[in-house]
């Protein structure tokens, strides 16, 4: 017999996000592995996922997102770094205005942290690229 289930990983977390950002940016992608779109672009990768409540009729569950946005840019002019930052800044706000999604079941999205200035394998080679990291947690409430 099949097992029926609820597409909730990509679905609603990943898919859901990706939709909500591509409101107000462009080359916004799902995935664990960086490629660079343009000049300006957003990864998302889904991290984890933890039970924080279940009943006989209901489950409700925190996941764990990693954000990326990368700017190739030369952030050592002030006005580029100004510009790079303020961006930064609007995709914070454009999340915390999308905090509950009744489309996507999501009771709540907290920007738990904001790495800036990013340095790993992925910029190693273009000191160019900036990279800022945000550590997301959405509580999705899924009804049996």
């Amino acid at each position: 017999m099949a097992v029926t289930y609820d597409k909730i990983s990509y679905s609603e977390i990943e898919l859901g996000l990706r939709k909500i950002i591509n409101d107000e940016f462009r080359n916004v992608y799902i995935g664990n592995t960086f490629k660079m779109l343009g000049t300006e672009c957003i990864k998302i990768n889904l991290e984890s996922s933890n039970l924080l409540m279940q009943t006989g009729s209901l489950e409700e569950r925190e996941y764990l997102v990693n954000v990326r946005y990368y700017h190739m840019a030369d952030t050592s002019q002030e006005r580029v770094n100004e510009s790079v930052k303020s961006n930064i800044d609007r995709l914070r706000k454009h999340l915390l205005d999308n905090q509950v999604s009744t489309t996507n079941k999501w009771s709540e999205l907290q920007v738990q942290t904001i790495n800036y200035n990013v340095e790993d394998e992925e910029n190693d080679e273009n000191e160019r690229l900036h990279i800022a990291e945000f550590e997301l947690s959405i509580v999705h409430l899924n009804g049996f």
